[in-house]
């Protein structure tokens, strides 16, 4: 295809020749005739490249900001022709390509390149673009070969000193709690293999005509209710980058003290703890504001839940009145804490709820620690 230089120079070029044509004026309709066929030619000459094989090896598909990511590019020309291949590096906050590499017809070769990312993210390899242009770039052949490849970049957390968990019980001591409980029903589910066949609820599954089983949580293992506020706020991702970071110290420090934790984001999106810490981290490291999210939605998600020990709402824009929805949970959670990360003004909060202000993840760290749960 013609490029932008080249469908101008053959726009100019069809312009000179009608204008020579109709003025009779034969040099002007010859340049215009020359501009065109140079065109028409650098179309032939570039013709159609061939597929490119491509096989991509990250260093690691899970990293943290400022951490380098070394990546391996196994890339097979098919076309007789040599070809110039780019790799792509980009994420929602755009993309730049890698050094492009000249690739010789029916050759294979080995690409290395690394990059380093600056800040949370979910980073996107690929795909491969390869082609070729003429030397004057008025035609270009250029494709895209192979897959994406996904590296999420999580973000920056410390372990705090503990986090509340209200009247349940911590067998290690690392979180405060009290009486320890027991296994209780939770809910009906789908059968699956490796269920015990004791917990198929029969009457269930004769109406539904399908096993189910009861399933049991237990309900002295502390438990965390971590909700994160991604709508948009001033400071838009950077402040969403505070949050994360604040929000990644939470579940980081519930895991490592063994409570049952649970993560989600305002916009609906969620995970919890039964696949351990990175899943979450993960989600922390795709969220983007989004202006549809909805915090009333999800603090009627956080009522659907099991009851549990601790809700905590973490945002960069919580204002008076989203505490005050917050803190209706309080007959469903046995402690209410917010977090606002970088606000402007503190927000009031209603005697149901703890509130934290900092300036930033690493002040939030020192508030927190400093915090009588802490101590």
């Amino acid at each position: 295809m013609p490029t932008a230089r080249g469908l101008a120079v053959a726009g100019t070029g069809v312009l000179l020749l009608v204008l020579g044509v109709l003025s009779e004026y034969q040099e002007l309709a010859l340049l215009g005739g020359v501009a065109v066929a140079a065109v028409v030619l650098a179309v032939v000459a570039v013709g159609r490249p061939a597929a490119v094989a491509v096989e991509r090896s990250p260093s690691a598909v899970r990293t943290s900001p400022g951490a380098a990511v070394d990546v391996r590019l196994s890339l097979r020309n098919a076309g007789r022709r040599a070809v110039r291949a780019a790799d792509r590096v980009g994420g929602h906050r755009g993309e730049r390509p890698v050094r492009p590499q000249r690739l010789a017809g029916r050759a294979a070769a080995e690409v290395h390149y690394r990059f380093r990312p600056g800040r949370r993210g979910l980073v996107r390899l690929g795909p491969l673009r390869a082609g070729r242009s003429d030397p004057l770039g008025l035609a270009a052949a250029y494709r895209d070969h192979g897959d994406t490849d996904l590296v999420w970049v999580h973000p920056r957390w410390e372990p705090l000193g503990s986090v509340p968990v209200g009247r349940r019980a911590d067998p290690d001591g690392e979180a405060d709690g009290a009486p320890s409980g027991a296994l209780t029903f939770h809910t009906l589910r789908d059968h699956v293999p490796g269920d015990d066949l004791r917990h198929v609820h029969w009457r269930s599954s004769a109406r539904l005509d399908r096993l189910v089983v009861r399933e049991y949580i237990d309900v002295s293992q502390p438990r965390l209710h971590v909700i994160v506020d991604d709508r948009p706020a001033p400071g838009g991702e950077d402040a969403l980058d505070e949050v994360a970071s604040v929000a990644a110290s939470l579940v980081g420090t519930g895991v490592g003290a063994s409570m049952h934790c649970e993560l989600w984001l305002v916009s609906g999106r969620g995970r919890d703890s039964a696949g351990g810490l990175p899943p979450m981290l993960d989600l922390l490291a795709e969220a983007v504001p989004s202006p549809d999210a909805d915090l009333e939605g999800a603090l009627r998600l956080a009522r659907s839940r099991p009851a549990g020990d601790t809700a905590i709402l973490v945002g960069g824009a919580l204002g008076t009145a989203d505490l005050r929805s917050f803190g209706r949970l309080e007959h469903h959670y046995s402690s209410l804490v917010a977090i606002s990360v970088g606000a402007a003004e503190r927000p009031a909060a209603p005697p149901s709820v703890t509130l934290l202000c900092a300036g930033d993840a690493r002040g939030f760290a020192e508030r927190w620690n400093g915090a009588p749960w802490s101590r």
